[in-house]
C-alpha cells in the first residue's frame, strides 16, 4: 500500500506541477519518507524580510473589545540560530517584529522564536501553484512605556518588564509560476487571559487579566474579527504527521515525519476568560503514530485538553490565504515516545486554520494527496534552552514534539 500511495503521488506531481521547472519551488523540506526514530536533513529555502499592515485585537469576556491598525515589520528571517559548526536547528530561527502606528510610533517590538512546522502546496483563485511553509512562534513583545492599559497593552506587561509571551503561527506562501517568485504571507499571535498564560505553578503566574486576551494579525486586508468561528473536530483522521526534535548543548537534529491516525472529539463550547461567548472550544484528542508515537488527553495537570479560541478570518478571495478562518491553540496531553520510551506530560501551543485555497501534501518533492483544509499545528512547551527543565507555561519556550493535523 505504501509503494502504491508513492506511484499515485509522483503521478499526480508530474501531471500538476511539471510545468514549474524553472521556477524556485516546489522545494521538499526532506523529512518525510524516512525510517522510525532516525535523523532527517531539513531543506528550507531563504525568506525576505517584509512591512505589513496589521492589527491589534484586544478581546473582553470574549469578545471584540477594539481593534488598533499597526504596521509590522518582520525582519532577520535568515538568521539561524548556534554558533558556527554545530548542527543545524532544524529550520528555528530568531525574528524581529516591530509594531508602528499608522504614524510610525512605536509600540510594540521583540525577537521571536520560529520553529519549522511543515510544508504544502496550494492552487489559488488564479489557479496559480503557491508553496506555502508553516512557522509556530512564541516569545515575548515589549511594548513602549505609558501606553495604555489594559488595551492596547495588558495589565501583566508592567510586572515582567513591560512585556508578555504571545503564541501563533505564520504561513508564508511563495508564487510558483515565477523563477524570482514573490512571497505573501498570513499570521497570528495571541496572549490570552490569565488561565493560561499566567497559569499557577509557572513563571509570570497571577491575577492580571482573567477577562481579557490580545491577538495581533496580519494581513489587515480583508480580515474580520470575531469570537464565534467555525471550530474543530473530526472522527477519525489519517492526515498529517508527527516529529520529533533532539536538542542536546551541541546542537538540534530533526527526525523524520512518523504519519499519524487522529481524533479529534469536541466537548463544549464556553469562555474561558469571562462570561459565556463561546470563543473557546475544549476537545479530546487522540494520536497513534506509525512508529507508535502516542498522545492522549488525561484532562489534568496542566490543560484540561485540546482548547481553540476564534479570532477571525481573511475575507478576500484573491488575496492570499483566501477565504481562511484562524484560531489560536494550545493542550494538555500525555505524549508517548518510542524513541527513548519516555512518557511525558506535555503543555502545546499553535494555530489552526480552516479554509483557504486548495491545498495538496508536499512529498518528497512533488504533491501527493489533497489535503482537508483544517490545518491544527502545535509544538510543546519545554525550558529553555534544550528543553532539560520540562515543560513550562507563560513564558518563551524551546519544543522538541511537533504535531501537524488536517481533516
Amino acid at each position: 500500500m505504501r509503494a502504491l500511495n508513492c506511484i499515485l503521488s509522483g503521478l499526480v506531481g508530474l501531471l500538476t506541477w511539471s510545468g514549474l521547472a524553472a521556477a524556485q519551488c516546489p522545494i521538499p523540506d526532506q523529512l518525510d519518507g524516512g525510517p522510525c526514530c532516525a535523523t532527517a536533513g531539513l531543506k528550507l529555502p531563504g525568506f525576505p524580510n517584509f512591512i505589513q499592515p496589521s492589527l491589534e485585537i484586544c478581546w473582553r469576556d470574549c469578545n471584540v473589545n477594539a481593534v488598533l491598525p499597526y504596521t509590522a515589520t518582520w525582519k532577520n528571517f535568515n538568521l539561524q540560530i548556534g554558533m558556527p559548526g554545530t548542527v543545524s536547528p532544524c529550520g528555528e530561527r530568531m525574528v524581529t517584529l516591530e509594531l508602528r502606528t499608522p504614524g510610525g510610533v512605536l509600540h510594540w517590538a521583540g525577537t521571536l522564536r520560529f520553529q519549522y512546522s511543515r510544508t504544502w502546496m496550494e492552487t489559488n483563485t488564479a489557479g496559480t501553484a503557491l508553496q506555502v511553509w508553516r512557522f509556530l512562534i512564541n516569545g515575548d513583545l515589549r511594548s513602549v512605556v505609558g501606553l495604555p492599559i489594559p488595551c492596547p497593552v495588558p495589565a501583566c506587561a508592567p510586572a515582567f518588564g513591560n512585556s508578555a509571551r504571545f503564541t501563533g503561527y505564520m504561513d508564508i506562501a511563495r508564487n510558483c509560476a515565477i523563477a524570482t517568485g514573490p512571497f505573501q504571507r498570513a499570521w497570528m499571535l495571541s496572549h490570552v487571559c490569565d488561565l493560561v498564560d499566567h497559569a499557577p505553578g509557572f513563571p509570570r503566574a497571577g491575577v492580571f487579566h482573567p477577562d481579557r486576551s490580545y491577538s495581533f494579525v496580519g494581513p489587515a486586508a480583508g480580515f474580520v474579527p470575531g469570537p464565534l468561528q467555525p471550530i474543530e473536530g473530526t472522527p477519525g483522521s489519517l492526515f498529517e504527521a508527527m516529529r520529533r526534535r533532539t536538542m542536546t548543548s551541541a546542537g538540534v537534529t530533526c527526525d523524520f515525519e512518523e504519519r499519524l491516525n487522529h481524533t479529534l472529539l469536541p466537548n463544549t463550547q464556553f469562555c474561558l476568560c469571562g462570561t459565556p461567548t463561546q470563543q473557546f472550544l475544549l476537545g479530546n484528542l487522540s494520536i497513534l503514530g506509525g512508529c507508535g508515537s502516542s498522545v492522549t488527553t488525561p484532562g489534568t495537570p496542566f490543560l484540561p485538553g485540546y482548547l481553540s479560541m476564534g479570532i477571525g478570518s481573511w475575507t478576500l478571495p484573491g488575496v492570499f490565504p483566501g477565504v481562511e478562518v484562524v484560531r489560536w491553540n494550545a493542550g494538555g496531553y500525555d505524549y508517548f515516545e518510542p524513541c527513548t520510551g519516555a512518557l511525558r506530560q506535555e503543555v502545546f501551543f499553535g494555530a489552526t486554520t480552516i479554509g483557504g485555497y486548495p491545498a495538496t501534501q508536499l512529498l518528497s518533492g512533488v504533491p501527493g494527496f489533497p489535503l482537508p483544509l483544517t490545518f491544527i499545528d502545535q509544538s510543546n512547551s519545554l525550558v529553555p534552552p534544550i528543553g532539560a527543565g520540562g515543560t513550562t507555561m507563560n513564558v518563551p519556550y524551546v519544543s522538541d514534539h511537533i504535531l501537524n493535523l488536517n481533516h
